[in-house]
């Protein structure tokens, strides 16, 4: 291994304090994260790369957020008076009512899938993509269904389709496409975590990964003076941005995004992943949570896309337990995401995301 300079190694152990600030260094996972956080950045600053995203122009640590000026509401209220949810695209609500019938087969879904083209191309994309790692080419979608089951698929037009709908959420909020590849790669490695237990319908994980933070994407659209408030409040108290939602609206992203999962209809367990994956010791599904919420935050300390959090969020001990995890098999899972990522968010994320000015990460 290269040796770091001493001033640069001591301006990243200077990084790593402010940056996990909120964990516990002493635990095992936290500690090799860290470890891995200071060789990345060490190879980042020897090949004299910059940091992956633009800052705002006038930072949020400098602008002053009056405390008097929150005004927290019931989200309940504000649902029925103020905040229009997305509605999930027509082919999607046709993809339920086909698996609801017991009298489909595979050939009703292939059939209703190949009559959107755009879907179509992008399924089969991402199931030749690194991710699924098939050897032989999957062509059609007859041919995906045989080879990964229609549940795979319709957790994969469920992904698509919700990649779809934000539109115009202000790029001083947040960067579109580092909220979907922070999305996009957390579903990936609570997907690859259940593999290594030996899971069954593991799909299930990359689709609560994937929404674990959608209602943050609610607050941004919805709420974009407020949201503005918790991101600069989080930036000078140095707060989770969960704490500083709460603090500004009086709810945080996973209680509105689980809020939306049930308008959507999809299934109980996937809203109760999500409402609770920040607080996993109070979830019903207690291994699907504490998945998500180990993958968030190797996400989030790897820094491999942002929904706007700043620091890397605390690790339940109990959630790390519960997911059988060591610290090999994280290294291993975090190197294998980081080098498959690329590819998978290149597929999901519209191109008009990824087109769109950098300008908050």
């Amino acid at each position: 291994m290269t040796r770091t300079d001493p001033e640069i190694a001591d301006r990243i152990k200077k990084d790593i304090r402010l940056f996990f600030r909120h964990t516990d260094l002493k635990h095992e996972a936290i500690r090799e994260l860290a470890n891995l956080y200071f060789q990345q950045e060490a190879a980042k600053q020897a090949d004299g790369m910059q940091e992956g995203a633009a800052s705002p122009k006038v930072p949020l640590e400098s602008e002053h957020v009056d405390e008097a000026s929150f005004h927290p509401v019931d989200l309940d209220t504000l649902l029925r008076t103020e905040i229009k949810l997305p509605s999930l695209p027509t082919i999607f609500s046709q993809i339920i009512d086909l698996m609801s019938d017991p009298n489909s087969d595979a050939k009703d879904f292939s059939n209703l899938i190949s009559k959107d083209p755009a879907l179509a191309a992008r399924l089969l994309k991402i199931v030749n993509s690194a991710f699924y790692g098939y050897r032989s080419k999957i062509d059609t979608i007859s041919h995906a269904v045989m080879i990964i089951g229609t549940s795979e698929l319709y957790s994969l037009c469920l992904s698509t389709s919700v990649l779809t709908l934000f539109h115009d959420i202000p790029s001083t909020l947040v960067d579109m496409s580092s909220f979907w590849k922070h999305s996009i790669g957390c579903g990936m490695i609570a997907k690859k975590i259940a593999a290594r237990r030996g899971e069954t319908n593991r799909e299930r994980f990359f689709v609560a990964g994937l929404l674990h933070d959608i209602g943050r994407l609610i607050i941004y659209s919805s709420l974009p003076d407020q949201a503005h408030d918790m991101l600069s409040y989080a930036a000078q108290k140095k707060d989770l941005l969960y704490q500083a939602e709460t603090r500004v609206l009086g709810f945080h992203h996973a209680e509105i995004g689980g809020k939306l999962l049930k308008k959507w209809k999809l299934p109980g367990k996937l809203a109760d992943v999500v409402r609770f994956h920040h607080h996993p010791e109070e979830s019903t599904e207690p291994l699907d949570t504490s998945i998500i919420h180990v993958s968030d935050i190797l996400m989030n300390a790897m820094k491999l896309g942002s929904s706007g959090e700043r620091f890397v969020p605390p690790l339940d001990p109990v959630a790390w337990k519960t997911t059988g995890l060591t610290v090999d098999m994280m290294s291993v899972i975090i190197e294998e995401t980081a080098s498959q990522i690329e590819e998978v968010s290149n597929i999901l994320i519209p191109r008009k995301q990824k087109d769109r000015t950098q300008r908050y990460y």
